[in-house]
């Protein structure tokens, strides 16, 4: 029995002094790899160098950009790119094609590029035929209402008495734009003067229908075009 003890005793002391042999190498193990962390230098490490170079006030650089470009060269391009001052292509010096409205005139005075002055628009129409006929009638109170009738500013029929029947104008159209204006004489005896236009193709379509109502002086304004 007491040499069972002392074997086993035995091999406890041997057993503890090998795993503190072990301990210590592996501490001795740890501590050389971080002294060769901590000791390694790099071989490539960077130099700022100063070379010692100072700005000389006087070597500035000139904003001025007319000394850099060459401003002659962008002049005459930008005046080549410029529109054609000619008046000619304005549309009053044009010829008058069929395709387009020409000059107006009402009053003796060119309104091609005004708003033509008129009490009553009715509108602007387009006739495929030259002659068109006219229709016009007191829709309200027959009450002696009078008109006069202009084509492109002609007096072409005048003291029109509105009825309640229908009286018929023929107008023979110019190419391009007619203007046809319908005046008022009077506002007949309970104003205004009030009537009722239709407008006709020679091949019987109608191609306006309107009305008015003016105070005595105005006009009602009527275009027709034709090509």
């Amino acid at each position: 029995m007491k040499v069972s003890l002392k074997i086993f005793f035995s091999l406890l002391f041997i057993n503890a002094a090998i795993n503190t042999t072990f301990a210590q190498a592996d501490t001795t193990k740890i501590k050389d790899f971080n002294n060769e962390i901590n000791t390694t230098k790099s071989t490539n490490q960077l130099r700022a160098k100063s070379f010692g170079s100072k700005v000389s006030p006087n070597n500035q650089i000139d904003f001025n950009l007319n000394k850099q470009l060459n401003t002659t060269a962008i002049n005459k391009q930008l005046n080549s790119a410029k529109p054609n001052n000619n008046s000619n292509f304005l549309m009053e010096n044009l010829p008058e094609d069929k395709d387009i409205i020409g000059k107006k005139y009402f009053n003796n005075k060119d309104v091609t590029h005004k708003k033509l002055s008129s009490a009553y628009s009715l509108g602007t129409v387009k006739s495929t035929t030259k002659r068109v006929k006219v229709e016009c009638r007191d829709y309200s109170y027959v009450d002696g209402d009078r008109i006069r009738i202009y084509v492109n500013e002609q007096l072409v029929s005048d003291n029109i008495g509105l009825k309640g029947s229908y009286y018929v104008y023929y107008i023979n159209l110019e190419e391009g734009y007619n203007r046809v204006d319908f005046q008022a004489i009077n506002q007949g005896f309970s104003g205004p003067n009030t009537a009722e236009l239709n407008l006709y193709d020679a091949n019987g379509n109608l191609i306006s229908s309107k009305e008015w109502a003016l105070a005595t002086g105005e006009n009602a304004t009527l275009g027709v075009l034709y090509y």
